[in-house]
């Protein structure tokens, strides 16, 4: 049985392992950490929980909201972890919540006089349960023999196997980690296996994990294995892709595809409220790479960003692939290696002269790092035939650029396609066992019609492509593809009556975004601006959470362009400047209202932003191709918090503890960490300096949704124990990044 002890030492005293100042009423630690530490750290806590004087709708309302932000910081403080219990005490009464990457479940506020029994196995149940039915990952753990943290994978050919054979990854950095409570909650690490090429070599590789949405038809790895077979450079290597399982929420011997729709069915008074329907999957690949605000000098800035549209345009080109999620976080460095067959993409000097053609091809190859663009969880075929995809009006003329793809491409979401009825439930690819045959076959069932019984089943990697006949539009409304900060202006404006088709015209404009964004984020390489500095102008127009036209109309306007934007450019990026007004010119300047409709000349193309970005690039001075010398400090990795204040992250488990395998899961020795992320406020909440009220809103509709629910539920002693659920928070919300630092920078109090 594991060992644990609740621990009311962090309401006084705000919890370690975070940025945010926090400070839960109790929290439930492993008995490993002794009673005489006072370092509580958010990275070793089971279960936290509040306490109120008394219960009242709107302390049942202000600890929901309470929780849930607290509880989108223990997510982010824990990367093997999914999801978390979170307990109430108001007054006599008590409330057990669920929050989970679909949402949340509630019991009904009972009086723990009346119901004791009901308190003691709340209680038992959370002191003693296994791990992983509170939320852990079982699938990542640590290697007592190697000293490592592993991942479980399902193929054979992984760097090794665990005790009882099943194949495993070394996690050696986590990279990346959301801090949304709900959505995707994607993870990533760095790690390692055997490179099958030499008995003694470990081949670097990438471990992503990602709550994604079944109702999609493509996965990340399945655009990727269109991408690699049809030789695009500059993305992600497939080496494998696979949904991730875990133990059925009540038949803990049977292994299921981790899904969010199992609880949920299972709690039959759940009021069929709406969740988000997600399932975990397992992405790997290679190589790893550094984010694009590690750049070292102009020149390479620029060589960067016209990789990037090169990449986006072979991806349509050779492979029929449309990214549409371009942002800041998804454009990354690699080191590019000719023994990999990696070939410096040289081709957007092919109109260049001669000697000219000569002279920059040899600066260019003297930089280690070219353009990377990651991220194709959001990418979409676009050759659908018209049978196997909703339709968007024929554009008027004729489509010979690469960058307006097939007319057929998906709509955006959460735009209702046209020519069809919103009523059409979307059907998702289950596993239906054969006993007769002693085998399973894959079905299409209707969401309505989904049940605990049912396991996910999704085409993953280089499966066959799924059943396209079937309806699988995405109709979630707490999220659209793309990031708010950096989405085209079209798609901001975009509504359930006016479908709109991604395009490659609307990525490259986030593409501009994204390269005005860093003219205004950095003084000079590896030097953001003072916090002051980025307040007047990037956190207004490029640290925004919802919708918004701020951006567009300031861009638009010659005064806001001159006054908001550019006087905001440091003279390091002035050469820039005419770059800057040539892509405005083009992307920006057109764009109209008319008649309640958006117009344009027409997308910017390939051609035309490459041609911009080489001008850039041929008129820049020597100096600006010297590479700056990046902070001593930021060589190293660094541990999430600061040096002093975190035990060491070599620190292991006490064998001599009474602790199960399972429950030393819970206080895993560190692994490294990204550096703080900066922040406007704490995890789970958005900055109201930045207008981001989406997530507060909803927040706040859930708790007044879920106080109803309890207070109905107590005027009837049957209904005593029933769970409601809810969406939760939109994943839109969360904390107000401005990016995942790549060096030490200035924490904002909060």
């Amino acid at each position: 049985m594991a060992l644990r002890k609740w621990h009311a030492d962090g309401a006084t005293a705000p919890l370690k392992g975070s940025d945010a100042n926090r400070k839960p009423d109790f929290i439930l630690l492993p008995s490993s950490i002794p009673d005489s530490s006072r370092e509580l750290d958010w990275r070793d806590v089971i279960v936290f929980g509040e306490m109120k004087s008394k219960n009242t709708t709107d302390t049942l309302r202000k600890s929901y909201i309470e929780g849930a932000g607290k509880t989108a910081l223990l997510l982010y403080a824990q990367d093997g972890r999914h999801s978390a219990p979170y307990l109430r005490m108001l007054g006599h009464y008590i409330v057990l919540t669920f929050f989970d990457r679909g949402g949340s479940l509630s019991t009904a506020a009972f009086d723990i006089h009346d119901y004791p029994d009901f308190f003691l196995r709340i209680l038992l149940g959370i002191s003693t349960a296994p791990i992983e039915t509170i939320g852990f990952d079982e699938t990542v753990f640590w290697d007592r023999d190697d000293k490592k943290k592993k991942v479980l994978v399902a193929w054979k050919g992984s760097s090794s196997e665990d005790d009882k054979g099943n194949p495993t990854v070394s996690l050696e950095q986590l990279i990346f980690i959301s801090d949304t409570l709900h959505g995707r909650g994607t993870t990533v690490w760095a790690g390692s296996m055997k490179d099958p090429t030499s008995p003694t070599a470990r081949r670097q590789i990438v471990v992503k994990d990602s709550w994604i949405d079944p109702l999609r038809k493509f996965t990340e790895g399945s655009m990727l294995a269109k991408l690699n077979d049809a030789n695009v450079e500059g993305v992600p290597r497939l080496i494998h892709e696979q949904q991730v399982q875990g133990p059925h929420p009540s038949r803990a011997e049977m292994k299921v595809n981790m899904s969010t729709h199992f609880l949920r069915r299972l709690v039959s008074q759940s009021g069929g409220r709406q969740y988000q329907l997600r399932v975990l999957s397992r992405l790997l690949t290679e190589p790893l790479g550094i984010q694009i605000m590690a750049f070292s000098s102009l020149a390479q800035l620029l060589i960067a960003f016209l990789d990037y549209v090169q990449i986006h345009k072979d991806a349509i080109v050779k492979a029929k692939v449309l990214h549409r999620d371009i942002s800041l976080l998804n454009l990354l460095l690699v080191i590019w290696d000719a023994s990999r067959g990696d070939s410096h993409r040289l081709d957007f000097l092919d109109h260049l002269p001669p000697e000219t053609r000569e002279h920059l091809q040899a600066k260019i190859q003297e930089i280690p790092y070219r353009g990377f663009l990651a991220d194709w969880g959001y990418a979409v075929p676009i050759d659908v035939p018209q049978t196997e995809a909703y339709t968007t009006p024929e554009p008027e003329g004729p489509s010979t650029s690469p960058s307006t793809p097939h007319h057929d491409a998906p709509p955006t979401s959460p735009i209702s396609p046209p020519n069809t009825s919103t009523s059409v439930d979307n059907s998702v690819p289950v596993r239906i066992p054969v006993p007769s045959e002693g085998t399973d076959r894959v079905a299409y069932i209707a969401l309505s019609e989904l049940k605990d019984v049912h396991e996910i089943m999704l085409s993953m990697g280089r499966d066959p492509l799924p059943d396209r006949s079937q309806p699988s539009v995405d109709t979630n409304p707490l999220y659209r593809t793309g990031t708010w900060s950096w989405m085209a202006t079209e798609l901001v404006m975009a509504g359930a009556a006016k479908p709109i088709a991604h395009t490659a015209g609307h990525d490259l404009e986030s593409l501009f975004y994204v390269l005005l964004g860093i003219c205004v984020l950095f003084d000079e390489p590896h030097r953001p601006k003072p916090e002051a500095k980025l307040a007047e102008c990037f956190d207004v127009y490029f640290n925004t959470f919802e919708p918004s036209l701020l951006k567009t109309t300031t861009i638009q306007s010659k005064m806001g362009w001159s006054y908001n934007i550019i006087q905001h450019i440091s003279p390091y990026f002035r050469p820039l400047v005419p770059l800057l007004n040539v892509l405005r010119e083009r992307i920006v300047l057109p764009m109209d209202f008319v008649d309640d409709s958006f117009r344009s000349d027409g997308p910017i193309t390939h051609d035309e932003m490459s041609q911009a970005l080489l001008q850039a690039l041929c008129s820049l001075d020597d100096q600006f191709w010297v590479p700056h010398a990046s902070p001593a400090h930021a060589k190293e990795p660094a541990d999430y918090n600061s040096d002093h204040d975190v035990r060491s992250i070599a620190s292991e488990p006490d064998e001599s503890s009474e602790l199960s395998d399972a429950s030393q899961s819970a206080h895993m020795p560190r692994i490294l960490r990204p550096l703080p992320i900066r922040q406007s406020s704490g995890p789970g909440f958005s900055s109201s300096a930045s207008s981001s009220s989406i997530y507060r809103r909803q927040l706040s509709n859930d708790a007044d949704s879920e106080s109803r629910a309890l207070k109905r539920s107590r005027l009837t002693s049957d209904r005593r124990f029933n769970a409601r659920s809810g969406p939760g928070p939109a994943a839109t919300g969360g904390l107000s990044r401005r990016f995942a630092a790549t060096a030490p920078l200035p924490r904002r109090k909060t």
